[in-house]
């Protein structure tokens, strides 16, 4: 299975190079690309220097979009996208384990952090209450809806519609792609902590995610026109 290492970055220069580093030691390296979300530091030059293709916005448009941006650009040339995150909290090391995990049947591979006491409480809370709103939703198991340390299908990527974003756009993309069908699975990975803060603002993202959840509970009694589509899409095989 071919597949392409997706980081969306945003002021990540200091810890960029490492994660790339071991993504580049590993048996099988995966090209990569760097989405610099509009860093003011020298995140660009940093995933440059350390061979990866990048691009570059012009200003912070948040992580949903990075993601969306890197899905365009990486569409029809691999198997899978691995998305992880620029801080270091994805051990890139644990990247063949979702290749294994797709290999054997699934077409998004979730990472699952164990919520331990290093996680500060109010993320434990709210993961564990998005979670468990997600799997329900999806029909799937969900044990962790907002770590960004996934495998994506390729043909998961070109049937399942997304919605630009922030963070809200990785809980949209389970609950889209399982009402569509694909298959789920799950991949556990260590819960990492280091000195980066997480991006994640409480005050603005926490809600765009309940909205997020709340508007896909609506699709589920009322799919929307694009969802449709999509699934008569995959009704007519690839």
């Amino acid at each position: 299975m071919r597949v392409v290492a997706l980081i969306p970055a945003y002021q990540a220069a200091r810890c960029l190079g490492e994660v790339l580093l071991r993504l580049r030691e590993l048996e099988a390296p995966p090209e990569v690309l760097v989405v610099d979300d509009g860093s003011r530091d020298a995140t660009a030059q940093v995933a440059r220097q350390f061979g990866a293709r990048v691009i570059s916005f012009a200003g912070n448009r948040g992580k949903g979009h990075a993601l969306l941006a890197g899905f365009a650009a990486l569409r029809g040339e691999f198997d899978g996208v691995v998305t992880l995150d620029a801080d270091g909290q994805h051990p890139p090391e644990c990247l063949p384990d979702f290749v294994r995990a797709a290999e054997a049947g699934a077409d998004l591979v979730l990472g699952t952090r164990t919520r331990t006491p290093d996680m500060p409480f109010s993320r434990r809370f709210a993961n564990g209450f998005s979670s468990g709103w997600t799997a329900w939703l999806a029909g799937q198991r969900v044990s962790d809806s907002q770590c960004g340390y996934r495998l994506h299908s390729r043909r998961l990527l070109e049937r399942t519609p997304l919605t630009p974003g922030r963070y809200e756009v990785e809980t949209e993309v389970v609950v889209r792609a399982a009402r569509l069908g694909f298959r789920i699975a799950e991949v556990q990975i260590p819960t990492v902590y280091g000195e980066q803060r997480s991006q994640i603002r409480t005050l603005r993202d926490v809600p765009r995610i309940v909205g997020a959840l709340l508007r896909l509970t609506h699709e589920g009694l009322v799919p929307p026109v694009v969802m449709r589509a999509a699934g008569r899409g995959l009704g007519a095989g690839p």
